[in-house]
C-alpha cells in the first residue's frame, strides 16, 4: 500500500516537474528560434512620433542620431516625448554624450497634473513630466543607470548605484553606450552595456510615455556646445515572456 502511494506521488511530482521543464524549454526554443520582435520608435530621419515637452532645449536628427542640447538660462527641462505610451515592455537605445551633458531615460512618465505646479509659491518647477528615470550621470559620482524621478519641485532616487562599483563603470562618456529597460508589471530591470545596474519593483507608474531629458541650465553659455546622442531606440511589447534576460541582482522593493 505505502509503495503504491510514494509511487503515485514521485510520478506525480515528476509529471509537474516534466511540465514546468517543458515550458522553460519552449520558451528558451521560442526566443533562440525566433528573432525579437523589435519595433523602432526611431527612424533616423525626423522626429515623426515625437514631440517635445517643457522647456527651449534643441532637439535635431542628424547621422540617424536625436541630438539634444541645452538652453542657457532655462529654469525647467526639456524633454523628447514619444507621442505613444507604453505600459509592458522591453527598451533598447544606444546613447553617447559629449562632456557633462545631464541626461535621463524617462518610462511610463504622465504629464504633470494640473494644478501640480508650482509647488513653492514663486519658484519654477523644473519638470513638466513625471516618471521613472534612468539617470545618464557624467559626474564623478557615476550612477548612470540607477533610477530617480523627478516630481515637481523635488527629486527621489529609487535605486541608487552608491554601493555597486560595478554598475558605477559600466557607462563610458564620449562612446555608444546600450540601455536595456525591462518594465514588466512592478519589476523594472536596467543594463548598461550588458552590465545590470537596477532591480526593483515599484508600482507608482503604470503606463506613460517615454521621453529623453535635456536638463534645465543656469547662465553657462558653454554649457550648450555639449551634445547628448540617441539612437537605435527600439522596443517589445508583446510578447516579452520569452525575451526577458536574467540578472545576477536580487530584486529590491521601493517604496
Amino acid at each position: 500500500m505505502h509503495i503504491r502511494q510514494n509511487s503515485t506521488k514521485l510520478l506525480c511530482s515528476l509529471t509537474i516537474l516534466g511540465s514546468f521543464s517543458s515550458g522553460f524549454l519552449t520558451s528558451t526554443a521560442f526566443a533562440q528560434t525566433n528573432p525579437p520582435p523589435w519595433v523602432s520608435l526611431f527612424d533616423g530621419t525626423d522626429l515623426k512620433g515625437w514631440s517635445l515637452k517643457g522647456s527651449t532645449g534643441q532637439a535635431w536628427v542628424q547621422d540617424g542620431q536625436i541630438n539634444c542640447r541645452q538652453t542657457t538660462n532655462t529654469t525647467e527641462h526639456t524633454f523628447v516625448c514619444t507621442e505613444a505610451r507604453y505600459g509592458d515592455f522591453i527598451l533598447e537605445v544606444d546613447v553617447k554624450v559629449d562632456g557633462t551633458f545631464n541626461s535621463g531615460i524617462l518610462f511610463r512618465c504622465v504629464d504633470m497634473p494640473k494644478g501640480a505646479r508650482p509647488s513653492q509659491p514663486g519658484k519654477i518647477d523644473p519638470a513638466s513630466l513625471n516618471g521613472y528615470q534612468v539617470k545618464i550621470d557624467p559626474t564623478p559620482r557615476k550612477w548612470t543607470g540607477g533610477i530617480y524621478e523627478d516630481f515637481g519641485g523635488d527629486w527621489k532616487w529609487y535605486y541608487s548605484l552608491e554601493k555597486d562599483a560595478r554598475a558605477q563603470e559600466a557607462f563610458k562618456i564620449g562612446e555608444w553606450n546600450t540601455f536595456r529597460i525591462e518594465a514588466i508589471g512592478n519589476s523594472i530591470k536596467v543594463w548598461v552595456n550588458g552590465v545590470p545596474t537596477a532591480n526593483m519593483t515599484h508600482d507608482k507608474y503604470g503606463k506613460g510615455y517615454i521621453a529623453f531629458k535635456i536638463h534645465s541650465l543656469a547662465n553657462t553659455p558653454g554649457q550648450e556646445r555639449v551634445t547628448g546622442h540617441f539612437k537605435n531606440i527600439r522596443i517589445i511589447t508583446e510578447p516579452t515572456a520569452a525575451y526577458l534576460l536574467t540578472m545576477d541582482l536580487p530584486p529590491k522593493a521601493v517604496e
